[in-house]
């Protein structure tokens, strides 16, 4: 917390824009055997003003290792399309990257930590002019670091048809060429309740702000997001 508000802190020294999307995501998990499975997940935002448009869809699609039942390693491909925007009003603009995490639990009968320290290589074309995209991709490395908490509402615990309190931060740190010596990109709060629909499905809804720092390390975006998310897992 005391990280969280030293970033707000420093942000007051430079100018935030505010924003306000809604996201809904689908992630579906396959586990093949005892070591093997499919990672998948889709998520689309829209713009700002809420339902104001579509500002992005991003999918992945990876495979799972797991080490034993608390954790497991996750390697696979991505891409998100970045739809027409303020900056490139008349042309979408595309991302490819791969990524790999590690990821760990520690549950207990009423409460569930997940944590995890994912790696991407981001490769990104830019606009040329409104109209136009560029054909080459600026390479950009992040490393991510999150922390999501839920917490049973109810005496029985983390079982199905039951609602929990759900929280989580999420910090991004980055490294391109491109960026003028600094390494926050930004950082999640997260706040909401999940519910698990049954045995292996578990529906995340809450409010997510977000404090973005720019390429140029200038500015700020401080952005509320509405955010849904759908999360099921599947053993064969």
């Amino acid at each position: 917390m005391s990280l969280c508000a030293a970033f707000i802190a420093h942000a007051q020294s430079k100018p935030v824009r505010y924003e306000q999307q809604a996201w809904a995501g689908w992630f579906p998990q396959i586990r093949f055997s005892k070591h093997f499975g499919l990672w998948a997940d889709a998520e689309i935002h829209t713009a700002d003003h809420y339902f104001n448009g579509f500002s992005q869809a991003t999918v992945r699609l990876a495979a799972t290792y797991y080490n034993n039942r608390s954790n497991k390693f996750t390697a696979g491909y991505g891409f998100t399309d970045l739809f027409p925007g303020e900056n490139h009003p008349d042309v979408a603009l595309q991302e490819h990257f791969g990524w790999e995490q590690y990821q760990w639990y520690h549950i207990r009968q009423k409460t569930k930590l997940m944590q995890w320290v994912r790696a991407e290589q981001k490769f990104r074309n830019s606009a040329i002019d409104s109209h136009t995209a560029s054909s080459d991709y600026t390479l950009t490395h992040k490393l991510r670091y999150n922390i999501f908490y839920q917490v049973a509402l109810n005496k029985k615990g983390l079982v199905p048809h039951a609602l929990a309190l759900a929280m989580g931060n999420e910090l991004y740190l980055y490294y391109s060429p491109n960026a003028h010596n600094h390494l926050f990109d930004q950082n999640r709060i997260f706040l909401g309740f999940s519910y698990a629909v049954n045995g292996h499905d578990n529906l995340v809804f809450g409010i997510t702000n977000i404090l973005q720092e720019n390429s140029a390390g200038t500015a700020y975006t401080n952005t509320n997001v509405l955010r849904v998310s759908l999360f099921q897992n599947f053993g064969l």
